[in-house]
């Protein structure tokens, strides 16, 4: 899977908390067991089948530990962390804490921002985007661009090309699309 700054911030809007660069016990157990099942899901993907779309449904904490797992192991440097909350109809709202310091931008912003979000996602043909409803940065009301700012900022600094939070990004691979319900999220796959 390609590693970029924004489908690293994607992931975090769709997933939640990471308390440090350790993981709880239980966070890693959670988080394993939902990288078995995506396994499974893979695996059984590339056969020919005539049966209707499955799914596969993780719920709100297991699907927070997977994030706070990715972030983890993929030593995230600018996110502390983000805990998200799943609604009905593809919607989430959630809190994004930023490490800034060090980099220029931190001469503009506090260090280690905190941006509270709603968002709605959309997804088809195993693709997602995102739009930003509403952002405040602690009580300060944002415009959703502000999110691509940021991405691009990130992007910069790692050298990578920057892309917008609005684009279609791929899911991970055979999930055809997703559905969040209150606490929890069905993977459609076929």
């Amino acid at each position: 899977m390609k590693k970029s700054a924004v489908g690293l911030l994607l992931a975090l809007l769709l997933s939640a908390a990471l308390a440090g660069s350790q993981l709880a016990p239980e966070v890693r157990a959670r988080a394993l067991k939902v990288i078995a099942d995506l396994e499974k899901l893979e695996q059984g993907h590339g056969r020919p089948s005539s049966r209707p779309a499955a799914s596969y449904t993780v719920s709100e904490s297991d699907l927070n530990a997977w994030i706070s797992y990715r972030m983890a192991t993929e030593m995230e440097k600018y996110v502390r962390s983000c805990e998200l909350h799943l609604h009905p109809g593809n919607q989430a709202e959630g809190k994004l804490v930023l490490d800034l310091s060090g980099t220029p931008i931190s001469a503009v912003l506090p260090a280690r921002p905190e941006l509270y979000f709603s968002a709605r996602a959309e997804t088809r043909e195993g693709k997602i985007r995102i739009t930003m409803d509403e952002l405040f940065l602690g009580t300060q009301r944002l415009s959703s661009g502000f999110i691509d700012t940021v991405i691009a900022f990130v992007a910069g600094l790692e050298g990578q090309k920057a892309t917008s939070l609005g684009d279609w990004y791929p899911l991970p691979y055979g999930i055809r699309r997703l559905e969040s319900q209150a606490g929890r999220l069905i993977c459609y796959y076929k």
